[in-house]
Order: structure tokens, then C-alpha cells, then sequence
């Protein structure tokens, strides 16, 4: 994960779950298709804690991680129900947390804050996360008109790589990942300026 990007959250952790917590990520409208209840299912990038929370009401058994302390400290205050379940790590270089096997991963808004160079480690750490025959959720920015410095960072400083939807399918595919759907969605801040590619694939048994 950038550190940058970290810092970001760390010094704006409270305004960033009031915000999350305010809203309906568009991605829950594919969870029930992803994760079928009794799935064991890890969170990625957790934040507040909202999707974990979403997800323990179809019951599924829910695991999260967060590179970013505040963001775990918060989470497990605003869902109690969450204590216990979250550690804070930094993927790719975490190891997989709560024994692994996970039934499915879920990757909201995450994967656009690796840099390159670490892309490819953090799809094998989403493959050991997994069962064979495992299902991935995750959302890229599909366009991102705020984050176009040569960083590719925006006004707060976070980390945005562009064109990652076609790009990441590869490096999972390459990873023994199938494909298996994907959706366009509007940003559920209702930012013009932003829209979203949700993807489901699933790791090959």
C-alpha cells in the first residue's frame, strides 16, 4: 500500500468512516451473488468497517484488514460486532491473516492505491488468500478525472494508478483466475468525475 496514501487516511480517519458509513458502497448490489451465506470472506482494505458489517446480515463469516490503524481502531468502535476480526496490515507484504482459506475476498477501492511494482504480489496475496475455487469482488476506478498529475495522485496526495481494469483482470488471469462477470457502476459519492468497474472472478480449483 502507498504510504502516502496511508497518511492520508491516518490523519483523516474519522471524517473518512463518517463519510463511508453515510453512504451504500455500489458494489454490496453483488455481494449475495459473490459471497453465498455460510462464505467465509475477507475484507481488504476494511475501512470502516460498513461492507463487514453488510456482510455478517447475509451471514457470511467475516474477516477484515486495513493498512491503516485509525481505520481498525474505528471500525471495531462503530461495529462492535467487528472486534476481533480485523488486523492491521499492509498488503502485499501482510501475511494472510485468520488462517486463510477464505471462500471469498472482497477488494472495494483498494487496489488503485498499490503501486505498480507491488500490483502483481498483491494478486498473489488475494490467491493465497484463498480456497481453490475461492471468488475475488473487487472495484477500480474504470476513470479517475481528479488524479491526473504525473504521480497520478490527487489533491490530498493519495495514490490513483489509472487504467487497472483490463491490466488487473491479466495479472489475475495469469494468477489462475476465470473471469467469471463485471459491471459498470457511478460513484456512490456522486462524483461526476469518477465512475467505477466492479469485477468477479474466481480462483481456478
Amino acid at each position: 500500500m502507498d504510504s502516502r496514501t496511508i497518511s492520508y487516511y491516518s490523519k483523516n480517519a474519522e471524517l473518512v468512516v463518517d463519510r463511508y458509513e453515510s453512504i451504500v458502497n455500489g458494489l454490496a448490489e453483488h455481494f449475495e451473488v459473490a459471497f453465498p451465506s455460510g462464505s467465509r470472506v475477507l475484507d481488504i482494505g476494511c475501512g470502516s468497517g460498513r461492507d463487514l458489517a453488510y456482510l455478517q446480515t447475509l451471514e457470511c463469516d467475516v474477516y477484515g484488514l486495513d493498512a491503516t490503524p485509525e481505520l481498525v481502531e474505528l471500525a471495531q468502535s462503530r461495529h462492535p460486532e467487528l472486534k476481533g476480526r480485523i488486523v492491521c496490515e499492509s498488503i502485499p507484504s501482510a501475511q494472510v491473516p485468520f488462517g486463510g482459506a477464505f471462500d471469498g475476498v472482497l477488494c472495494s477501492a483498494v487496489l488503485m492505491h498499490i503501486p505498480l511494482e507491488h500490483q502483481i504480489a498483491a494478486a498473489e496475496f488475494i490467491e493465497r488468500s484463498l480456497k481453490p475455487g475461492g471468488r475475488l469482488l473487487y472495484s477500480v476506478p474504470s476513470k479517475r478525472r481528479d488524479a491526473t498529475t504525473t504521480e497520478n495522485r490527487d489533491g490530498h496526495g493519495r495514490l490513483f494508478i489509472p487504467d487497472l481494469v483490463e491490466g488487473y483482470i491479466d495479472i489475475l488471469v495469469n494468477q489462475g483466475f476465470t473471469l467469471i462477470e463485471r459491471w459498470c457502476n457511478a460513484d456512490s459519492l456522486g462524483r461526476d468525475e469518477v465512475e467505477w468497474a466492479s469485477v468477479l472472478m474466481q480462483l481456478r480449483a
